[in-house]
């Protein structure tokens, strides 16, 4: 067989090139500490770390589905516990005007309780980012619609008693929040909590009017057969945003803990160990330098050399 003179300088042009690419590839990882930057440096590698990659990003978003129905709920939970304190107060009247027995004392009473009435309204009309807390997915309205006489006071019509002052308008139910593959959640009262709000707004409009009245056994009996009812609603349903939240921030620790899980094991797919890089690299490098000189040593030699 007969060699020509060109298969040497050839081959070793093709080993030199490998060589050259090899050590490009280690450079590379040695300086940004990554093993894959195309999928084709591990196909099975990247298709793995494409795929927790995007796993990573549904939890980013899950993450802030949790955080936007965190701050609503804490949002509803203050409101709530704001009807709570002004239902303390209402309780507290009710009972300093059973003592009382003069109509000017009785009128300074009612006067309070038109105020607290105007307060629990704030807060029953109130807003998060500028939609409605309390008007579910009904949220760009004013979820309790108000009577008021010509003064601008609120009140009852027509004297058909609760529920004439105060309506509730929203929707039965407020928007859900995925916070998981499976799970999603509504930070919001529901249709039912709201319309007790309501309840309990004009049970207050019906104490103020017997305050004003002077009618004391109007005041025992609004206390006693509806706001102490309106009470316990109020408190049930703070215990149940509770609840809520805490199932928020559970499922918000469970994601940032995958999500934490996800970048380790990414890591452990695309990261390279440096040490070994290095020595691979100065290996590599060693090769190469001996392949140059052993080169040089051949191309400088002929037959006249054994002549």
């Amino acid at each position: 067989m007969r060699v020509t003179n060109n298969t040497y300088p050839d081959t070793l042009l093709r080993h030199l090139q490998r060589i050259t690419n090899q050590m490009n590839s280690l450079q590379e990882q040695a300086a940004t500490g990554q093993r894959i930057t195309h999928i084709s440096d591990d196909s099975a590698a990247g298709n793995r770390i494409l795929d927790m990659q995007e796993e990573k990003g549904k939890l980013t978003q899950f993450s802030k589905n949790a955080s936007r129905a965190q701050n609503i709920n804490s949002t509803t939970i203050s409101q709530v516990q704001n009807f709570i304190r002004i239902s303390d107060r209402i309780g507290e009247i009710s009972t300093l005007a059973n003592d009382l027995t003069g109509k000017e004392g009785l009128q300074a009473y009612a006067e309070e309780v038109d105020e607290l009435i105007e307060h629990a309204l704030g807060s029953a009309n109130a807003k998060f980012n500028g939609e409605y807390i309390f008007g579910g997915t009904a949220s760009g309205t004013e979820p309790f619609a108000v009577n008021v006489d010509v003064a601008g006071k609120i009140q009852d019509p027509d004297g058909t008693g609760v529920g004439a002052a105060i309506t509730y308008q929203g929707a039965a139910k407020g928007p859900e929040f995925h916070l998981s593959e499976s799970g999603k959640v509504s930070p919001f009262t529901d249709g039912t909590t709201n319309q007790q709000f309501g309840e309990f707004i004009n049970r207050m409009v019906e104490l103020r009017d017997a305050l004003e009245g002077g009618n004391q056994n109007a005041v025992t009996s609004t206390m006693r057969e509806g706001l102490e009812a309106s009470e316990d609603d109020l408190i049930f349903s703070l215990s149940r945003q509770g609840s809520v939240q805490l199932r928020i921030e559970f499922d918000r620790n469970l994601s940032q803990q995958r999500f934490t899980d996800l970048e380790e094991n990414i890591s452990a797919e695309a990261d390279v160990d440096l040490a070994q890089t290095i020595v691979r690299l100065t290996q590599i490098q060693n090769s190469y330098q001996a392949s140059l000189q052993s080169a040089g040593k051949v191309l400088n030699s002929s037959l006249l050399n054994y002549i």
